[in-house]
């Protein structure tokens, strides 16, 4: 191969690296939505019983 087809230039890397970081955002947030959830349920559970 050339050197001309071997050229990547700036683009894809800041694309790359755009694209790893939006894909890190989603496992966190997906995560954070997940344990979120889940303490809404334990404190709402909480809260019934002080109730009764």
């Amino acid at each position: 191969m050339t050197a001309i087809f071997l050229y990547l230039g700036p683009g894809l890397g800041v694309g790359t690296i755009v694209l790893v970081f939006a894909i890190l955002a989603i496992v966190v947030l997906s995560f954070a939505f997940v344990f979120y959830l889940q303490i809404k349920q334990l404190i709402k559970r909480i809260k019934n019983k002080i109730k009764k």
